[in-house]
């Protein structure tokens, strides 16, 4: 399968990152791994000009081939690349509603600066859950994100903390990346996969030195796998519905 090829090393970084989240998944056939190949490039490589984005996601190809087998057994379906079949799922962009932001990344802004503020959580106003509360994948959602980063032209953001099943993980320092760079991302060390149950929280860090409240626009940089029909929901508002099991507050 795929012999003298370099999607022969992906897969095998694939099987082996999958196996360590100790959690089920399935190898792709033949035929998956030159669908997710094709849609992969195109999603993720060709779509870029930008040198430091197609490197990023030339490099951490193998983690979102972990996250698409991971998917491949959770939801029981073969993989049908950006445009699945019935009975199939495919892989998308991570969008803000599929975290339960809002209705694009940029409704989490504005934030209050001086302390950590909460960025994914129950409590947003898509949600409307509890504040402060993390939010839990359901069924039928995904992620694997490799990094993170900010639209917004001058971001402000100096830190972001991540929980995961309760878990805090070392803080991710952003200021000076962001700021110094021409696209402000940051990669991760490690991926963060999120799949059905896991719970997960984010907060990010702005100095007060820019008054008390300033906009920001954080994303989340990854990849997205749902059902053909999870993927027909373009409203936000459908996509946080409890009985769509996308995504879930707790």
């Amino acid at each position: 399968m795929y012999e003298g090829d370099k999607m022969v090393t992906y897969l095998k970084l694939a099987r082996k990152y999958a196996s360590d989240l100790g959690v089920e998944f399935r190898e792709f056939t033949a035929d998956e791994l030159r669908n997710f190949e094709e849609v992969y490039n195109r999603m993720f490589i060709l779509h870029y000009q930008e040198r430091e984005l197609i490197e990023l996601f030339q490099k951490r190809k193998a983690d979102i081939l972990a996250g698409a087998m991971v998917a491949a057994a959770q939801f029981e379906k073969r993989f049908g690349g950006e445009i699945p079949g019935t009975g199939e799922f495919g892989m998308t962009y991570i969008r803000a509603a599929y975290l339960g932001i809002g209705d694009d990344w940029e409704d989490a802004a504005p934030f209050t600066t001086g302390s950590p503020q909460y960025w994914i959580h129950s409590g947003t106003t898509l949600l409307g859950g509890t504040s402060g509360n993390p939010i839990k994948i359901g069924e039928n959602l995904v992620l694997v994100i490799i990094g993170i980063g900010s639209l917004h032209p001058s971001p402000k953001i100096e830190s972001f903390y991540f929980e995961l099943d309760g878990n805090p993980k070392p803080i991710v320092v952003t200021g000076f990346p962001f700021k110094l760079s021409e696209i402000p991302i940051k990669e991760l060390s490690r991926p963060i996969i999120l799949y059905e149950d896991r719970q997960f929280l984010a907060k990010v860090f702005i100095s007060a030195k820019y008054g008390s409240s300033v906009d920001d626009y954080p994303y989340l940089l990854g990849a997205a796998f749902l059902p053909e029909d999870m993927l027909k929901k373009h409203d936000p508002a459908d996509v946080v519905k409890s009985v769509n099991k996308i995504v879930l507050t707790t």
